[in-house]
């Protein structure tokens, strides 16, 4: 039901609390809210102005100071687009403007997120959009008059408040410990979604009222006998248990008589000490519920409630709940934060700064999942200052979420790859700023982009987000890509060339998809790339797409006999056991004799003769032929071994004795330095045969400046 408040109501409540001077500045904002809300209704046909009458008398029933209830009276100002902030800041000071800015935000949020089911990231960003609490309060408040009058909008408005409502305000409610709003909040949200069930615990309570009563008021009398025994001072209320609350018992599966706390009792007592002594009073005179009694005095909860609860067996054998606290803990219970902060500077005159700064610590740290045992969180607000988000704004008004550190580089990524690609410079809040700039709460960001640019490298140095870092990789691997693929693309070309064969008709795509195939590559693109990163030798590919360019011609076997002669030729090499065949020793491996070989069918070249082991050979190529060696040949043969070194020692003379020993001729020696294994010798050298070759690596190996010896291969 909604409460209509008149100014001068709001004003007598203020006089109670707040100087003279201060009211004054109160009674200014009025004039500015008559003045902004002029002219305008609500849905409900009243003046707006009522509703933020109503909001500010909420906020003064907590007793928030005058500038929160001065920006109560015209907190839709800016939303409205009836001030600008400047003009805000301008009438009311900086803070006014800061409250009615964030509350400007969350309205903009509301928008943001009207398609995303992301409650807790909701909740947790209403927090970190309130640069300043109060703006908190406000908005609670504020909801809760709104709530009051949903039933004037369309179900899906009204379905959208009361989702709103439970998943995101009535949390924060109870994290900032202000029952009295959270209570109202929770027990409207389910008037209105579940009208069937609340009016059934309605009826139910309606049923048993005078009962009820009349043993709450007997079981109140009893206990009020006690405590006048024992001359304590104190206050007593009573109640029974909200609609709100019953529901919530009952859908977590209990009965309507095993609700404990159905019936309450709540004592207040001046001392802390005294709290204690009425509890154990009570458990003198009424048996207590085993594992009910709760001190909250001694370990609070972390929205700084504080008391002592107990359920007892009392009159008429029904169960009470009875909490004893002290009055400063009842309006901190009551109305949370916002109470201490009232309370202290009405008891004992202290500044509101140290308050201020709990309801700021409160911003940053609110956890709201209702995590209880968080009893030490108004104990450790200098070692708990932790904030994992921060909450800035495009030129229109968008919110981005970026974590703490963020850069103007992570925003132009959380908006497009290609915004970030071409971000040039960037203005925040109005001012140029660096690239690598940490970014604020709030600020405004606006980037400058450049078609045609890209990102530098040295951005992965200072950006925060793994999106930034993973688009900036992105980037520069598909450029190196492209260059890969240009690169392997040009070294197939020249292959295909030196081999004597025309490009065109040999990467015809037909031919290049069965290479691909035989490779087992996903296309074009990863076969350039395998060539240019030497997975895979020119050679090869040229081989596999020569087989497909001339899948019979020159490597028939049978047309190589018949142009041949007889078995008796000189050659030292045979080829299906014939000696005159046109052969030639492979250069990129040069096989001695002795060693195991194939041979390879050329193009108008006849056939290579390989090392069976040659990297640049595919043994399973229809153009391979079976070679041996003819024992009758006389030849010596031409290879090359490398001999890495230390440095400091160069023994030509050395490795020149250990090959004349063996008869070996070296033909060339070549010092190569610097190479990625090491300096080594390159030695060219003429030798009989395998068993040669290997005596001679066999001696070279015990001199002591050689680290090791390789045979020579070209790829």
């Amino acid at each position: 039901m909604q409460k209509d408040h008149t100014y001068d109501e709001l004003r007598q409540l203020l006089s109670s609390y707040i100087s003279e001077e201060q009211l004054l500045n109160v009674d200014s904002y009025y004039e500015k809210a008559k003045e902004v809300y002029n002219g305008l209704k609500r849905k409900t046909g009243e003046d707006y102005i009522n509703h933020s009458i109503r909001v500010a008398y909420m906020l003064a029933e907590l007793k928030m100071d005058y500038v929160t209830i001065g920006s109560a009276l015209i907190h839709e100002a800016i939303t409205l687009e009836r001030m600008t902030k400047e003009e805000v800041e301008l009438f009311f000071g900086e803070e006014t403007a800061t409250i009615l800015s964030s509350i400007t935000k969350l309205s903009h949020l509301k928008k943001t997120f009207k398609h995303d089911n992301d409650t807790e990231k909701y909740r947790r960003i209403v927090v970190g959009l309130s640069e300043n609490p109060k703006a908190l309060f406000i908005k609670l408040a504020d909801r809760l008059d709104n709530l009051r009058t949903v039933y004037v909008h369309d179900d899906e408005h009204k379905k959208e408040i009361i989702e709103e409502t439970t998943n995101v305000f009535i949390p924060i409610a109870h994290r900032l410990g202000i029952k009295t709003m959270k209570s109202e909040l929770e027990d409207l949200c389910l008037r209105y979604s579940k009208p069937v069930e609340y009016q059934e615990i309605l009826d139910k309570i309606s049923a048993d009222k005078n009962e009820l009563e009349g043993s709450l008021k007997e079981m109140k009398e009893e206990i009020i006998e006690l405590l006048n025994d024992h001359d304590i001072k104190f206050d007593i209320l009573s109640r029974v248990k909200s609609v709100r609350g019953i529901y919530n018992k009952l859908a977590a599966g209990k009965k309507w008589n095993d609700i404990y706390d159905l019936l309450g009792l709540r004592i207040l007592v001046d001392k802390t000490e005294e709290c204690y002594l009425v509890i154990g009073l009570i458990h003198s005179k009424y048996k207590p519920i085993p594992k009910r009694f709760k001190d909250y005095i001694a370990n609070p909860k972390n929205n700084m409630y504080q008391s002592l609860h107990t359920t007892v067996f009392g009159v008429n054998g029904r169960m009470y709940e009875v909490q004893v606290r002290t009055h400063e803990m009842d309006e901190i219970a009551e109305h949370g934060v916002a109470s201490h902060w009232s309370y202290k500077e009405k008891t004992d005159g202290s500044k509101k700064g140290e308050v201020e700064n709990k309801l700021e610590a409160f911003r940053t740290l609110i956890e709201l999942n209702d995590i209880e045992g968080n009893i030490d969180f108004f104990n450790n607000l200098d070692t708990n200052l932790n904030k994992e988000e921060i909450y800035v704004f495009t030129p229109k008004g968008d919110i981005i979420e970026l974590p703490v550190g963020s850069t103007p580089i992570d925003f132009a990524y959380k908006i497009h790859s290609e915004v970030g690609n071409t971000c040039v410079s960037a203005i925040v809040n109005g001012k140029i700023r660096k690239l690598d700039y940490k970014l604020h709460d709030s600020d405004i960001v606006e980037l400058k982009t450049q078609a045609g640019t890209g990102p530098s490298k040295s951005w992965l140095d200072f950006v925060k987000t793994d999106q930034a870092k993973s688009r900036i990789k992105s980037f520069f691997y598909k450029q190196d890509k492209e260059r890969l693929i240009k690169t392997g693309e040009e070294l197939l070309i020249n292959e295909i060339k030196k081999r004597k064969y025309s490009p065109s008709d040999l990467l015809k795509p037909d031919y290049l998809s069965e290479c691909i195939k035989s490779l087992k590559v996903d296309d074009e693109e990863e076969l350039y790339m395998g060539i240019s990163s030497l997975k895979y030798s020119p050679n090869i590919v040229v081989n596999k797409l020569i087989q497909c360019f001339e899948p019979k011609e020159n490597h028939d076997l049978d047309k190589l006999l018949n142009n041949s002669g007889n078995t008796k030729g000189k050659g030292s090499v045979l080829i299906a056991g014939y000696a005159d065949l046109l052969t030639s020793i492979a250069s990129c491996c040069m096989p001695v004799y002795g060693e195991d070989i194939v041979g390879f069918i050329t193009r108008g070249h006849g056939i290579t003769i390989h090392r069976s082991n040659c990297p640049n050979v595919d043994l399973n190529s229809e153009r391979i032929v079976k070679a041996t060696w003819n024992d009758e040949q006389k030849d010596k043969f031409t290879t090359s071994i490398h001999i890495y070194i230390d440095g400091s020692n160069e023994k030509l003379i050395d490795i020149i004795t250990a090959a004349t020993k063996v008869d070996v001729n070296i033909v060339s020696i070549n010092y190569k330095k610097k190479t990625k294994d090491g300096d080594f010798y390159e030695i060219i050298c003429k030798v009989k045969d395998i068993n040669t070759l290997n005596l001679l690596i066999v001696n070279l190996q015990s001199l002591k400046f050689v680290n090791k010896i390789e045979r020579g291969i070209t790829k």
